[in-house]
């Protein structure tokens, strides 16, 4: 056991001083042309930019009583121009979340059926605003009730009660008040991210095709002549793979967080999310060179890697902007996507953790390709 952690540490030393003589340039250029990409474009598409923190509107389904005060104000709310802005209550099906009220409307109960927690975040900040709005109104009811007023005049002083209650909450401001935490990406942010996620695949070319290297030079051959120096080899390659796309990473986010350009939100949540990229990109990694054996066939697929977000969004346009679901779904699960995603929903939901399911996608994803890798490695490899 001894014997096999020195082979793998002196495995990982190797490839780290190898990659550090001869490719000190590519470290450089990795973190300098995509933010040098990022300001072109940026500035290209100040303008028109409209990538920020899009929502489409979410859909809920509301069960309650329509026919009660509480009812009426709640319905005169959803159908209001800026709450079906980003609350669907009109929808039939593919509901992202139910909420059931009782008669009294003090028991309101939410439950998330689908999509991310910050689903479920904005339909509660909603129904928090309306139950504190309503609840005070209630308390004005009630003192209404006691002042000496003839039937007629009662009922106009409560008409105009709810009609304020309508007005305060058909305001702009409500959107933003329900969405608070949430913020806008511009378009130099947005590049800055984009133009990572699409270098992370180039990283994972360049420490593929040193890989092809060494066994076209018959290093590989040589490091196969001592018992489990296969699995030593590919632990060793992909940890040091993972080291050089850490450090690359990290020096990247922190360079444009000093600058104040992108990656300024929780800088514990920054340093998980670079972990668990590099983590995928050396799992990525490790399945190519565990199962292509030809270069030329290693080549296709990075080139379709990067290939893929080219055509379908997400580097220089968003996915959103595709009009096929099917390609979204491809999308979603594509290695450049995984990582520009969990920095984009950072980014965007601060102060909610409805971007921890796309960090816990993206692990899960490594995880799965370290697993198979090894398993593969294990069985056969190179013979």
């Amino acid at each position: 056991m001894r014997r096999s952690k020195m082979n793998i540490f002196t495995e990982i030393r190797k490839n780290l001083i190898s990659f550090i003589r001869k490719s000190k340039l590519v470290f450089i250029l990795f973190i300098i042309c995509p933010m040098v990409a990022a300001y072109i474009y940026g500035v290209m598409q100040q303008d028109s930019f409209e990538g920020k923190s899009k929502f489409d509107p979410i859909k809920v389904e509301f069960k309650y009583d329509k026919t009660s005060f509480e009812g009426k104000a709640l319905e005169s709310m959803l159908s209001s121009k800026e709450v079906k802005s980003f609350i669907n209550s009109d929808a039939k099906d593919d509901f992202k979340c139910s909420v059931v009220i009782d008669k009294s409307f003090n028991n309101i109960e939410i439950e998330k059926l689908s999509g991310s927690d910050s689903v479920t975040d904005m339909v509660q900040g909603f129904v928090k605003t309306f139950s504190d709005s309503i609840n005070q109104y209630k308390v004005l009811y009630k003192d209404i009730d006691k002042v000496s007023l003839n039937a007629e005049e009662n009922k106009q002083l409560k008409e105009k009660l709810v009609a304020k209650l309508q007005e305060i909450q058909a305001v702009p401001s409500i959107k933003e008040k329900i969405i608070e935490g949430y913020k806008s990406l511009g378009a130099r942010e947005y590049f800055t991210i984009s133009m990572f996620s699409f270098s992370s695949i180039i990283i994972m070319l360049t420490l593929v095709k040193m890989f092809y290297k060494e066994k076209r030079v018959g290093i590989l051959k040589r490091s196969f002549s001592t018992p489990n120096s296969k699995i030593n080899y590919l632990a060793g390659y992909l940890s040091s793979s993972f080291l050089i796309v850490f450090f690359i990473n990290l020096a990247y986010v922190l360079v444009n967080r000093i600058l104040g350009i992108a990656f300024t939100t929780s800088i514990a949540w920054i340093l998980v999310t670079v972990i668990l990229q590099s983590l995928l990109q050396a799992s990525v990694i490790g399945l190519i060179i565990a199962f292509v054996k030809s270069e030329k066939v290693s080549n296709a697929i990075i080139g379709v890697l990067n290939a893929l977000p080219l055509m379908i969004g997400g580097v220089f346009y968003s996915i959103d902007m595709t009009g096929s679901s099917a390609l979204k779904m491809i999308s979603n699960f594509a290695p450049n996507s995984l990582i520009l995603n969990s920095y984009k929903n950072l980014a965007i939901l601060q102060g909610s953790n409805g971007f921890l399911n796309q960090l816990m996608i993206m692990l899960l994803v490594a995880v799965i390709f370290l697993v198979i890798s090894i398993a593969k490695v294990n069985i056969v490899w190179e013979e």
